[in-house]
């Protein structure tokens, strides 16, 4: 299985990708409401403007990206966005398809968001918050050098749920 993940292409977003790109996150919000910090409800009702900038910012900006991954077909499968916060980056909205977990399309399109991050500032830190319910990519995340900061902070819109603070030192040399 893990060499369909070959085949699967990881690149960045283009600007005129808007609708894809909000279709893929909204299909990550319902397939897996509590591994993000947003609703589908809120990001349904986002007006079209809203995803033409994020899209646009993600594909060209260098304190911020979105990769996809996308299968045979042009199909998108998967994506995870890096940007830069404060000084540092952070991972946010990372998500396959769960027909497409296991077989190492979550580690390439991480490790190819991390190359992102090493090329545009080799000395930052690299954060993320992960609700450790997800137990795959918390080990995803731990496999890439994440380590937990002991941060808890709730899940906002989950009552009980939480999320852990993870983060990845610099890499430079």
């Amino acid at each position: 299985m893990k060499d369909e993940a070959a085949q699967v292409l990881i690149r960045r977003i283009a600007p005129s990708e808007w609708a894809l790109h909000r279709d893929l996150r909204l299909r990550a919000l319902a397939s897996d409401p509590l591994a993000f910090g947003s609703t589908l409800a809120r990001e349904q009702a986002y007006p079209e403007d809203l995803w033409k900038e994020r899209t646009a910012r993600s594909a060209s900006s260098a304190d911020a990206t979105t990769l996809l991954a996308i299968v045979p077909g042009d199909r998108p499968v998967g994506m995870v966005v890096a940007a830069l916060v404060n000084e540092d980056f952070h991972i946010f909205g990372m998500w396959v398809e769960p027909m497409w977990r296991r077989r190492g399309v979550g580690g390439r399109l991480l490790d190819a968001a991390l190359e992102w991050v090493r090329q545009v500032r080799p000395t930052s830190e690299v954060q993320l918050e992960v609700n450790p319910s997800q137990a795959a990519a918390v080990a995803l995340y731990e496999s890439r050098g994440f380590v937990r900061t002991g941060a808890v902070s709730p899940l906002g819109h989950s009552a009980g749920e939480s999320v852990i603070g993870m983060k990845r030192p610099s890499r430079s040399s």
